[in-house]
């Protein structure tokens, strides 16, 4: 994609957002409800006998911290709003990382959720802050053939990290990156203003190519109130797209 074409996709999405009803503003001491997509994952810990009072020990939370050493956020403007021990079934952290083998064992550790940026996401973390990983899932966007020639696939778990899996001649391969490896800052502010305008839906693009049938398919979970009409999902499946092709070879 050249300069001239990505400007332009960047263009049609201000103007788009531009023309959205913003979001309601969240005070930081307002109550959490069971609602925000970015709370399941301690909603998950309770349930697993977590405690929610306990506080990030300081190795955790000093990893967590480095998470946003390199990236275009603020570390000061970072909030934790709550956290939680737990012990995760894996070790993954019980999070699903595209191409890792997650070895089934009991790992303890934490789960943490912030806010930055209007956003509201969970790290979860082993006892020691040694693994770190970004649990909320921001967007999840699926292209594939049902032959199995194309398999393309990309998570973006808030705020900046992405996996993605593809096929090729016959072959699973699989990579992550930091976001900001690939997109600059305006571009990089463009998806967390989706994600913070827009809210939560799922939809489905059939290819019109009768003879190659392909379906492309983007769940979207974003914290915002406004629902995207079909020109502003065109645009969200577009800048996934561009993501997705930037990551891989």
């Amino acid at each position: 994609m050249n300069k001239i074409t990505l400007l332009l996709l960047i263009s049609i999405f201000l103007i788009l957002a531009a023309c959205s009803t913003p979001p309601e503003d969240l005070a930081l001491d307002q109550v959490i409800t069971s609602d925000n997509p970015a709370l399941q994952d301690l909603e998950h810990t309770e349930e697993a006998g977590g405690n929610p009072n306990i506080p990030v020990d300081i190795p955790a939370k000093n990893s967590i911290a480095d998470q946003f050493q390199t990236i275009y956020i603020d570390p000061d403007q970072v909030k934790i709003l709550d956290s939680s021990m737990v012990e995760w079934p894996d070790s993954c952290l019980g999070i699903e990382q595209l191409g890792t083998e997650c070895i089934p064992e009991l790992t303890p550790g934490y789960a943490v959720l912030l806010e930055a940026k209007g956003l509201k996401f969970a790290y979860h973390s082993n006892e020691v802050g040694s693994l770190v990983h970004p649990a909320t899932q921001g967007l999840i966007w699926i292209r594939e053939d049902g032959t199995g020639s194309i398999c393309d696939r990309l998570i973006i778990y808030l705020p900046d990290t992405a996996y993605a899996c593809w096929c090729d001649s016959g072959e699973m391969h699989a990579t992550s990156v930091n976001l900001q490896e690939i997109l600059s800052e305006e571009e990089y502010q463009l998806l967390i203003d989706s994600l913070t305008t827009f809210s939560e839906n799922t939809f489905n693009q059939p290819s019109t190519d009768g003879s190659n049938p392909v379906m492309v398919s983007l769940t979207f979970n974003g914290q915002g109130t406004t629902i995207p009409n079909a020109d502003q999902q065109d645009s969200l499946v577009t800048m996934a797209e561009l993501i997705f092709s930037r990551i891989i070879p």
